[in-house]
């Protein structure tokens, strides 16, 4: 699972889904550029390593824990759509919140917060997983594709990845999209550098081998064809 290349200019970036010449959409403290062909939206600039994990220190310290219990019920919901997970890798998981609700529903889950545990290239784990959940990361990662591609090495056969993430189909395809992404709180966050879409997700799969289904705008679930 490997993106396309590409050579970056000061008004165009390579898109991270798929190699193709993204151009300069909108600028505010940062630049982001809209890709031509999947309408996926990034920015190159990122917080300095000290700032995000502060930032992040500091969601972990504002839990709610009626929130989690929702979420923990609508993603087992989903993924249950697929099979019957018993080991689930919490991916991202902060200060553990959704692990301690899926543990609480008789899951085994084993958490990994790379400031906690450290990297996922870097785990030795006794056994794969039958679902890999990771809410609120993939757009802090602008090597999603890297990632994928190690979390696909702990995945079991059949497995499922369960990625929650705000898309831009409410907007991307509108004449004021950039009016609209201007005013969209979620891209405030400087630690958010990836927005998706349907269209961009559809690119993914198509280069990744990948069959992906999208749920609400908000959660999509990744495996392998076939």
């Amino acid at each position: 699972m490997t993106g396309e290349g590409g050579a970056p200019s000061d008004d165009s970036q390579p898109c991270r889904v798929c190699g193709t010449q993204a151009t300069l959409f909108y600028t505010d403290t940062r630049s982001f550029y809209r890709c031509p062909l999947c309408h996926f939206i990034f920015t190159t600039q990122m917080s300095k390593r000290a700032a995000q994990e502060a930032h992040y220190r500091g969601q972990w310290g504002n839990q709610d824990e009626a929130f989690w219990k929702n979420q923990a019920d609508n993603i087992i919901a989903i993924i249950l759509r697929y099979g019957a997970p018993r080991r689930i890798l919490d991916f991202g998981s902060g200060s553990g919140s959704l692990s301690r609700q899926l543990a609480a529903r008789g899951y085994d889950v084993t958490p990994l917060e790379p400031m906690i545990h450290g990297y996922l290239k870097d785990q030795r784990y006794p056994a794969k997983f039958d679902a890999i959940v990771s809410v609120e990361v993939i757009e802090h990662l602008p090597d999603f594709w890297e990632e994928l591609e190690q979390l696909d090495k702990v995945l079991a056969d059949g497995g499922v990845m369960l990625f929650a993430t705000l898309l831009t189909n409410r907007f991307i395809d509108a004449q004021d999209a950039r009016e609209q992404f201007a005013a969209w709180w979620y891209k405030d966050d400087q630690t958010h550098v990836n927005f998706f879409c349907n269209r961009a997700l559809a690119v993914m799969g198509r280069i990744g081998g990948l069959a992906i289904d999208i749920y609400a705008n908000q959660l999509f679930v990744v495996r392998r064809e076939g």
